[in-house]
């Protein structure tokens, strides 16, 4: 599977087409007042499906990443209890199981390592492939060290053990950084919303407060203008708060 590809399921792009729907419709009646640009919105759903499938996978990239974190402790563990490095994945798949589900990402991945073990495949090319597949920088740094240190010959038991401590704390420590930034994400996300409780308050007390502003091309092209400086707002308040980036 190429995490990098998001298939949406049926409830997701139900989700997704409501949410457009009302975005569409807010945007309609408040810069626009015509029911024309709501239905010439609704076109551009494909291009709202495009923009939330980046969120989708990175949603999920850092979920398989959190993942990978236990799955090397729960390895770990199984090595230091005397598996070999081969028993020590395979046990660690049923431990991720009942963690996370069978249904979690590193689970499912950790069940084709168990199988493609009883087939003879090399341990550490699985692994490289998981790390191309998921374009997770820890999966990668992992599968690295993994095959360096069976080419070599090294302890590796202990190379594991030392390498999931430091890729652990590594985590850790995004996600602490991810604690932080979520306030202030909330904070853009809380302004995002107050030019129009500000509209619609004074649209609600002062009826034909800005009826001049619709239904005219002197109007269409000032409020067009002022949708383009809320979305390029809203693009900046979203690179300034992207942990992505700052984690980066």
């Amino acid at each position: 599977m190429n995490y990098s590809v998001y298939q949406l399921s049926v409830r997701e792009r139900v989700k997704l087409i409501m949410e457009w729907g009302l975005i569409a419709g807010v945007i309609a009646f408040f810069f626009y007042r015509s029911w024309i640009v709501f239905l010439l919105l609704v076109f551009l759903a494909p291009l709202y499906f495009r923009y939330r499938k980046k969120d989708l996978i990175k949603a999920r990239k850092w979920r398989i990443t959190l993942q990978f974190k236990d799955a090397l402790m729960m390895v770990s563990a199984n090595l230091r209890a005397g598996n070999s490095v081969e028993n020590a994945f395979r046990r660690s798949c049923t431990e991720l199981e009942h963690l996370y589900g069978k249904e979690c990402e590193m689970a499912e991945e950790f069940r084709v390592i168990g199988r493609g073990l009883d087939n003879n495949l090399v341990l550490e090319n699985m692994l490289l492939d998981l790390a191309v597949r998921t374009q997770v920088e820890e999966i990668a740094d992992f599968a690295e060290i993994f095959a360096i240190a069976k080419r070599t010959v090294g302890n590796l038991r202990e190379i594991i053990s030392d390498t999931s401590a430091a890729i652990g704390e590594k985590i850790e420590m995004q996600r602490e950084l991810r604690v932080l930034i979520a306030s202030k994400q909330l904070e853009h996300k809380i302004m995002c919303l107050v030019p129009f409780l500000i509209i619609g308050y004074i649209g609600f007390t002062s009826k034909g407060y800005f009826d001049s502003l619709y239904h005219n091309v002197s109007g269409f092209f000032i409020m067009t203008a002022c949708l383009a400086v809320y979305f390029g707002a809203l693009y900046w308040g979203k690179k300034i708060t992207d942990i992505s980036m700052l984690e980066g």
